[in-house]
């Protein structure tokens, strides 16, 4: 005996007609399903457009207030702190780039007070030499 008929003995004779019925009554209910889970696709789907519009509205807005910063180019910065090391004719245009220097090449750490009195020096050296 194969599987159908040990069904058939089991139940007694398949009613196809109520069996159809059965099938059309799931069909009903899993259409009905679907087209829930369409709806809420499209839902999903228009709520993330909108995201989508606000994200790039935010985007442009962001990018007006980044724009570039126009920096003064290595010529245009005036060279006013001079390594006082012999033999280093290094000059920076802050305290903290030569400071750095000072720090990273000649492993020297400088105070600020030494570096406004090499500072000075400078500037009045620079103003005897100019006249």
């Amino acid at each position: 005996m194969d599987q159908s008929e040990n069904l058939e003995q089991d139940q007694g004779p398949i009613d196809y007609y109520k069996e159809s019925i059965r099938l059309y009554y799931y069909n009903i209910v899993l259409h009905s399903y679907l087209e829930r889970v369409n709806q809420e696709k499209n839902e999903i789907k228009s709520k993330l457009q909108k995201f989508q519009v606000l994200e790039d509205q935010e985007s442009d807005i962001s990018l007006e207030d980044k724009r570039k910063r126009n920096r003064r180019s290595a010529v245009e910065i005036p060279r006013s702190h001079v390594c006082t090391i012999s033999n280093c004719n290094k000059s920076y245009g802050s305290e903290g780039s030569l400071m750095q220097h000072m720090k990273i090449k000649h492993g020297m750490v400088m105070n600020q007070d030494k570096i406004g009195q090499v500072l000075d020096q400078f500037r009045f050296q620079y103003s005897s030499n100019s006249n």
